[in-house]
């Protein structure tokens, strides 16, 4: 026993010199973050993501780890988590203690003098978040922070005071504040004139953009791209992304993926690369994206490999927890089936439940499954084909191409009924969906489907 534990030591070494290694990295980031008072996350994802080999959840870990800590870059990022949480679960943002606590770390870091969490500090004091509303508090923080020269508070200030020319024409202060490139102001005049004159628009959007913003060339980016000017809209795309927009992230790693469906424009623009979609979905993620969760999930689940079932899991609570029903149906299925977690079935089935009170379709398709394979519940082919029938009727044409095949291959509730599968069939191919036969065939010869293979 005593050799062994000699041995332990060594062996443990590399785990350990990673965790450290990670540590270093993300505190050197926030703290260059701090200094150059900024609030764009990509570099602290990067750092991480680059000493973990790509372990998003030691991003969450380590930054909550820095925020237990007071290093301020993570307690706007902490209080950002929490308004987050707040808003998806509906609470009183006044009284909650939530609110309130978020507020108190957004004090801590304005404190330090770290001017974003000051600009935001403004926003929560204004709009009675946490406590109830001060303007003159807000304003207060949000003078501060222009005095510390944020161009984001300078912008707030010219459009909380009024001093902004509404009909989109430059008054003496905002042609001052435009000389300093302010791409928020150029943002706002952007989104002030837009329904009356889409060029004057496109011009201040398109000023914005070069002078940095990676909201202004995501939007020029789709706009372009709507537009049929495929190789501008890339250009746009790929800009926003390397500013760590998360939605340019996560269309890009999209179109990155084998399987992605290319505008005919892009086909010889863009290269396939699984590696670096997923690097991307990370990031979008990771700044707090929601819908990059479910696709990030996708590509763990195929590759079992290297990435564990507990991983998948962990994306499918996130995304649930952050609202996107989804999510949600992802992990009660899986709470369900027992996948990459303990086993729940009665707790999955009731979110489930509690999902298709509150018209989510695909919730209905989890059921189903349950229903017609008998995991975790008796099988019952009644209960599944009337849960494809109501997920069917709310717009969810494959449903009947699902009905065909359970009915055709029947369970241990029902036996097979092969003039109610071709009836099903028939349904499905009448309100025209794509090769419900070739799927209709290819799930029977397979003995039957999941909801997630």
């Amino acid at each position: 026993m005593k050799q062994f534990l000699y041995i332990l030591p060594l062996a443990l070494s590399p785990v350990m010199a990673q965790v450290a290694d990670a540590k270093a990295a993300c505190t050197a980031a926030l703290d260059a973050m701090k200094t150059a008072q900024s609030e764009d996350m990509g570099s602290v994802i990067t750092a991480v993501l680059d000493s973990t080999g790509g372990d998003e959840q030691a991003y969450y870990r380590l930054m909550k780890e820095a925020a237990d800590a007071g290093h301020p870059v993570a307690l706007l990022w902490s209080a950002r988590q929490m308004l987050t949480q707040l808003k998806v679960q509906r609470k009183d943002l006044e009284n909650a203690p939530e609110a309130v606590n978020m507020r108190a770390a957004l004090e801590q870091a304005a404190s330090q003098g770290y001017v974003p969490a000051m600009v935001e500090l403004a926003h929560v004091c204004g709009n009675g978040i946490g406590a109830p509303a001060d303007e003159d508090a807000g304003m207060k923080h949000l003078m501060a922070a222009c005095k510390a020269n944020s161009a984001r508070a300078r912008a707030g200030y010219l459009l909380l005071s009024g001093r902004l020319d509404k009909g989109g024409a430059a008054s003496a202060a905002v042609a001052a504040e435009l000389k300093k490139n302010n791409f928020y102001l150029e943002e706002f005049l952007a989104a002030m004139i837009g329904r009356h004159d889409e060029e004057k628009s496109r011009d201040w959007m398109t000023k914005a953009a070069s002078h940095g913003s990676p909201g202004a060339a995501c939007t020029l980016a789709f706009y372009y791209l709507q537009q049929g000017k495929h190789a501008l809209g890339l250009e746009f795309l790929k800009q926003a992304a390397e500013r760590n927009h998360p939605e340019a992230l996560a269309q890009l790693a999209s179109w990155t993926l084998p399987e992605a469906q290319l505008p005919e424009g892009l086909k010889d623009a863009l290269k396939p690369d699984t590696e670096a979609a997923i690097r991307l979905f990370q990031k979008a993620a990771l700044l707090g994206y929601t819908p990059a969760l479910i696709p990030l999930a996708g590509e763990y689940h195929k590759n079992p490999g290297k990435y564990k079932p507990e991983r998948v899991f962990e994306l499918y609570r996130m995304a649930a927890d952050a609202g996107d029903p989804r999510g949600g149906v992802a992990f009660a299925y899986s709470l369900a089936c027992g996948r990459g977690c303990t086993q729940d079935t009665e707790r999955g089935v009731r979110i489930l439940t509690q999902l298709v009170d509150a018209g989510v379709p695909f919730a209905n398709m989890a059921l189903a499954d349950l229903y017609f394979n008998g995991t975790g519940v008796p099988a019952d082919m009644g209960k599944a084909l009337s849960a494809l029938t109501t997920a069917a009727s709310a717009g969810v044409p494959q449903c009947y191409t699902l009905m065909a095949v359970i009915a055709q291959l029947g369970n241990a509730s029902r036996p097979s009924e092969p003039t109610r599968a071709r009836m099903y069939l028939r349904m499905a191919q009448e309100r025209g969906e794509m090769n419900a036969q070739q799927a209709y065939d290819t799930m029977v010869q397979q003995g039957g489907w999941r909801f997630i293979p």
